[in-house]
């Protein structure tokens, strides 16, 4: 789907060629944008160089003068149209379009903050499943509240096998992992995964040994004995966490963005066959302005550090550190499932864990499913596209460098 534009160009008080690589547009009501040469060439919207119905380029780089001497630059049926001295082309670009992507420092900084998150802090949002499937605004409320805080709750979930996959499928198909479509979280004696006994369960993210981790995880619960006792769950922003150990210990901070741990899952299963996942990476992500884009955390699942010597006593230094925020974190969330809820909650911006429970001779028996967090990116911002125009949606921990 490619975005259409407004079909009234903003206003523009004049076009300047500032140099030989360099036009700045003056808009009347908003600070002046500079664009270089190249860049308004490769981006050109004429036919010969960008599909109309798709937005796909067919402009290729090798096809672009290695030097691009600005001539003139007009105004034309809401577009600017630019000419450089080594070549013919008539370079245009819809002035909407050009305004949309200014990357002038102003509009850059603007728009990062757009982005940052909304730490998590207070109840879970909840909403009513029947509503959420029947009603547009309820349904991007219980988006908007995901994107937001990384959180949501379902009620009133029907309590029949597989029907997470239903509620899953509202925001995109089912990410499939080694796991299956659906993964069952139910005490066994014999365990394939430490979610499967009654203990406490460590902070952690599912699957950080994928190269793309799950998304959003959803947790149906479809039975909850009545005998059975404890069993919350816990929920922690992470990308707070980090912030606050880039603040507070920031040597602890950049050891954590240089060194990587190991993720692992390494193991003959009988339902699941021979796995050998092995993935080395930091345990923190930022982007240019050095803001946090991703965090990976799920100690379960470590294997042999596998760095250079020296790295070892400060990389174990941080990892305390940042484990020791992790616990003491006050944002987070606790909360006890009931029979027919469904927590939704990004895997990738949330650290969860599960306090220990006994089911005294009943049942407690949870459904899960992932989401693509690209598909859920997607998802929410259709939405936004449709309801509130030039809103973007939050850091959602997938390293996204805007």
């Amino acid at each position: 789907m490619n975005k259409g534009e407004p079909d009234e160009a903003p206003a523009v008080n004049e076009v300047v060629v500032l140099n030989a690589s360099t036009v700045e547009v003056r808009w009347r009501d908003h600070p002046p944008s500079r664009y270089h040469s190249f860049w308004m060439r490769y981006h050109c919207h004429c036919p010969q160089c960008k599909e109309p119905h798709s937005g796909m380029r067919h402009t290729h780089a090798c096809d672009v003068p290695t030097k691009l001497t600005l001539k003139t630059s007009t105004i034309e049926e809401g577009s600017l149209v630019v000419t450089c001295d080594e070549e013919e082309h008539q370079i245009r670009l819809p002035l909407n379009w050009l305004k949309e992507f200014s990357y002038s420092p102003e509009d850059l900084k603007a728009r990062s903050a757009q982005r940052d998150v909304i730490h998590l802090k207070g109840d879970i949002e909840s909403f009513d499943f029947g509503e959420v499937c029947q009603s547009g605004d309820t349904y991007f409320k219980w988006l908007q509240a995901m994107d937001d805080h990384g959180l949501a709750l379902l009620k009133n979930v029907p309590c029949e096998n597989g029907k997470v996959c239903e509620v899953g499928e509202l925001v995109a198909p089912v990410f499939e992992t080694l796991y299956g479509k659906i993964f069952n979280v139910e005490a066994k004696d014999k365990l394939t995964n430490i979610a499967y006994l009654e203990v406490p369960l460590e902070y952690h993210q599912d699957l950080p040994y994928y190269e793309s981790p799950p998304g959003l995880q959803f947790l149906h619960c479809i039975r909850l004995d009545s005998c059975v006792e404890g069993g919350a769950n816990v929920f922690v922003d992470v990308i707070d966490v980090a912030e606050q150990l880039q603040r507070e210990f920031p040597e602890h901070f950049e050891t954590l963005l240089r060194v990587p741990a190991t993720f692992q899952k390494i193991h003959e299963e009988k339902e699941l066959g021979v796995s050998h996942y092995v993935m080395q990476r930091p345990h923190i992500t930022v982007n240019s302005e050095n803001k946090v884009t991703g965090v990976f955390w799920n100690p379960q699942v470590e294997g042999p550090l596998q760095v250079a010597e020296g790295m070892v006593l400060p990389y174990y230094e941080a990892y305390f550190k940042f484990a020791e925020l992790i616990t003491k974190s006050k944002a987070r969330v606790v909360y006890r499932l009931e029979q027919g809820e469904c927590v939704t909650f990004n895997n990738r911006r949330l650290v969860h864990s599960r306090q220990s429970y006994k089911t005294n001779g009943g049942v407690r028996r949870l459904q899960g499913i992932y989401i693509n967090i690209d598909d859920f990116k997607s998802a929410i911002q259709v939405q936004y596209l449709k309801r509130s125009p030039g809103r973007m949606v939050k850091r959602m921990g997938n390293q996204c460098y805007s």
